[in-house]
């Protein structure tokens, strides 16, 4: 344990709201669009198989883990 504290303390290691192979929703043409978590890493990750940074994601309107937050971030931008 102590270990862990130490990864996260420097920075080594990442804490994401998403894990592995587990369903995560896009925002695709103003359309929540359900992909599979496959990769994470420091500068991206890996939905379905296509590696996507996390920039990208954000000019297109993000990564949610539910559809209902990718359907509120969609109404929210109008």
């Amino acid at each position: 344990m102590d270990q862990l504290n130490h990864l996260t303390d420097t920075g080594h290691i990442f804490i994401t709201p998403f894990a592995l192979n587990r369903t995560a929703y896009i925002v695709v043409n103003q359309k929540p669009f359900m992909v599979i978590v496959t990769d994470i890493s420091i500068k991206g990750i890996q939905l379905s198989g296509a590696w996507y940074t996390w920039d990208d994601l954000e000019k297109m309107g993000g990564v949610y883990e539910s559809e209902f937050d990718a359907l509120k971030a969609i109404a929210d931008r109008g």
